[in-house]
């Protein structure tokens, strides 16, 4: 899968809550789908993320060349579309649910059109390494490119890697990267709405920050 870049944007966008975010220890690459499709999001559709993870922390104890670490995000319910103008769109979600499994078969599959009959099962069919919710996730993506971001926080409360989660005495974390629809031309399979690429950081709140588009680029930018 190609790493996803995003063209400069001329807005502000506003994230309540927002977390300044250092020390990847996950990332991944994957693709999501909302029920109804997105853009447009309506309210009460639902979003889902799978993917699979490229790099994670060592301490952590992976081994890419025995066995696969999988994403699993959904529940994310959408509080329906706001038009911020010149083809920007935000998106407020409630709800939401992450986990992450080790697994040593490798035999991930995106399919077409999900939900279907390897994703998300294929996702999910390992050993939990880190389950939990998420929260204020936010999604902007702009209807003229294809392009866009999303943020949110995580609270994991399972899985085997919680030992080394503890080791790290961390506040939270971040759950956020970068999109691309298929009207940027990117290679989707068929039925998934968006190719995302992103990490999950520990996070360091600084409440409330106005931030550029570019700067959430950067955020997430390898």
């Amino acid at each position: 899968m190609k790493k996803l870049s995003l063209l400069p944007v001329a807005a502000a966008l506003l994230l309540a809550g927002s977390a300044a975010a250092q020390n990847a220890l996950i990332d991944y690459q994957g693709y999501a789908w909302e029920t109804g499709g997105i853009p447009a999001s309506a309210a009460g559709d639902v979003l889902s993320f799978v993917g699979v993870v490229d790099n994670i922390d060592a301490r952590f104890g992976i081994n890419f060349g025995t066995e696969e670490v999988t994403l699993h995000v959904t529940g994310l319910s959408s509080g329906g579309q706001v038009n911020l103008g010149g083809g920007l769109l935000s998106v407020a979600y409630s709800g939401g649910t992450i986990g992450l499994y080790r697994d040593p078969s490798r035999n991930h599959d995106y399919g077409t059109f999900p939900a279907n009959a390897t994703a998300p099962s294929t996702f999910v069919d390992g050993s939990l390494l880190l389950g939990g919710t998420l929260s204020n996730f936010v999604l902007f993506i702009d209807t003229t490119t294809g392009s866009g971001a999303y943020e949110s926080s995580a609270s994991f409360t399972s899985g085997s890697g919680l030992t080394t989660l503890n080791l790290l005495q961390a506040n939270g974390f971040t759950f956020g990267g970068v999109l691309n629809s298929a009207a940027s031309g990117g290679n989707n399979p068929a039925g998934y709405d968006l190719q995302v690429d992103g990490t999950i950081e520990v996070e360091v709140i600084v409440g409330v920050q106005e931030k550029t588009w570019g700067a959430m680029k950067n955020l997430y930018r390898r």
